[in-house]
C-alpha cells in the first residue's frame, strides 16, 4: 500500500510529465505553424512570450493559491485548463488568437511547475534530494521527449497534434485526482516576500532565468535551424527527442553526483559543458552517430543546470518560504521564456537562423560572472 508520502511524490512527477509534454509540444509546433504561415520569427518570439508572461504576472498570486488550495487541487485544476487550451489552439490557428490561449496554456504550465516543485522540494531528505530531484527532472525529461514524438507520428498540420496531446494530457492527469490533499502544504497564516527571497539567492534565481531563456530557444527554434541546415523536419524532430532522452537518463547518475559533491562545482561543470557544446554543435549535428550522442549529452549536462537550482533552493528553504521561493524560481522560467526566445528570434532575422547556438552559448556566457560574484559573497 502506499503511503501519502510516496502517494505525493507520484503527483507531482505526473505533474512534471504533464507540463513538460505541453511545452515539449507546443514550442516546436506553434513555431513550425507559425513559419510555415510568412511569420517573422521576431513575431515568433512575441508568441512565445505571451505563453511566458503567465508566470511571471501570476508570481505574486500562486504561492497562496498552493498554501491554501493545496498543490493537488491546483494541479487539478491547471492539467484541465491545459487539455481546453491545446484543444482550442488546434481549432482556431489564427496567430492573433494564440497571444491569449498561449497566455492560458502559460498559467497552467505555471501553477503545475510551481506545486509539483514546493512539494518535491519540501519531501526530499536532504541526503537523497540530488537524486529524487534527479527523478523528478528525468520525469519531466519524458514529458519532453513526447513532444517532439507526438508530432513525428500526428505531422503539425490540422487539429491532429493538439487534440492527441489534450488526450495525454487528460490521462496523465487522472492520477491528481485520485490523491485529493495529500500535497497540502502547512502554514497559510504566513506570508512570505519574494522580494526578499530574490536578495537572499539571486544567483539561483537568475540562473533559471538564463536557463530557461537558452532552452526554449533551443526549443522553439531548432526546428527552424535544423531546416535551415538541412536536415529536415523530421530529422530535427527526432534530434529534439533526442536532447531530451538526455534529460530522462543522465539526470539520475548526475543526481547522484549532486548528492557526492559540492553541488556549486558541479553546476560551474555543467554550464561551462553547454557553453561550449553550444559552440560546437553546428559542426556536429549533421554527423550520423556523432550528432545524435551529442545531442543527448547536452540534453542531460544542460538539464542539470536547471535540477541543481531546484536541489539548492531546497538546501535553504522550508514549507511556506519554499513554496515562495519555487514560485519566484518558476518566475524567473517564464521571465527568461519571454525574453530569451523573442531576442534569440530578433537577433536570428537579422544574423540569420545558422547564428542560433551562439545565441545560446552566449546567454550562459552572460551569466558566468553572475556564479563567480555569488561564491565571494
Amino acid at each position: 500500500m502506499l503511503t501519502n508520502r510516496k502517494r505525493s511524490l507520484f503527483a507531482v512527477i505526473v505533474s512534471m510529465v504533464i507540463v513538460n509534454l505541453v511545452y515539449g509540444l507546443t514550442l516546436p509546433l506553434l513555431s513550425i505553424v507559425l513559419d510555415s504561415q510568412g511569420i517573422s520569427k521576431t513575431v515568433i518570439g512575441l508568441s512565445i512570450v505571451a505563453q511566458a508572461s503567465a508566470g511571471v504576472v501570476l508570481a505574486p498570486l500562486i504561492p497562496q493559491l498552493i498554501i491554501r488550495a493545496g498543490a493537488a487541487r491546483v494541479m487539478q485544476g491547471a492539467a484541465l485548463l491545459a487539455a481546453g487550451t491545446l484543444l482550442a489552439l488546434g481549432i482556431f490557428q489564427e496567430v492573433s488568437l494564440w497571444f491569449p490561449l498561449r497566455f492560458l496554456l502559460g498559467a497552467s504550465a505555471a501553477m503545475l511547475w510551481s506545486a509539483s516543485e514546493s512539494v518535491i522540494n519540501e519531501l526530499a531528505a536532504e541526503n537523497w534530494r540530488g537524486r529524487l530531484i534527479g527523478i523528478y527532472g528525468s520525469a519531466g525529461a519524458a514529458g519532453f521527449a513526447l513532444g517532439p514524438l507526438v508530432l513525428l507520428i500526428t505531422g503539425t498540420s490540422g487539429l491532429l497534434p493538439f487534440a492527441v496531446t489534450a488526450v495525454f494530457v487528460v490521462a496523465a492527469s487522472l492520477p491528481l485526482f485520485w490523491l485529493g490533499r495529500e500535497t497540502k502544504i502547512d502554514g497559510a497564516d504566513r506570508r512570505v516576500s519574494l522580494r526578499r527571497i530574490f536578495r537572499f539567492v539571486p544567483h539561483i534565481m537568475l540562473l533559471n532565468f538564463a536557463y530557461a531563456a537558452a532552452v526554449e530557444s533551443f526549443i522553439a527554434f531548432f526546428p527552424l535551424f535544423g531546416l535551415h541546415i538541412g536536415l529536415g523536419e523530421a530529422r530535427s524532430l527526432s534530434l529534439l527527442t533526442t536532447f531530451a532522452l538526455g534529460g530522462v537518463f543522465l539526470l539520475l547518475p548526475l543526481g547522484w553526483l549532486a548528492d557526492h559533491m559540492p553541488r556549486p562545482r558541479l553546476l560551474l561543470a555543467c554550464i561551462v559543458f553547454t557553453i561550449i557544446g553550444f559552440f560546437i554543435l553546428p559542426e556536429l549535428i549533421s554527423h550520423r552517430v556523432a550528432g545524435p550522442a551529442f545531442v543527448f549529452t547536452l540534453g542531460g549536462v544542460e538539464g542539470m543546470i536547471y535540477t541543481l537550482g531546484m536541489v539548492l533552493l531546497g538546501q535553504r528553504f522550508r514549507g511556506p518560504e519554499l513554496a515562495a521561493a519555487t514560485v519566484l524560481y518558476t518566475g524567473m522560467w517564464g521571465a527568461g521564456t519571454m525574453l530569451g526566445p523573442l531576442i534569440v528570434g530578433a537577433s536570428m532575422d537579422v544574423l540569420g537562423d545558422q547564428s542560433m547556438p551562439y545565441l545560446i552559448a552566449l546567454i550562459y556566457v552572460i551569466y558566468l560572472p553572475v556564479f563567480f560574484l555569488a561564491k565571494r559573497r
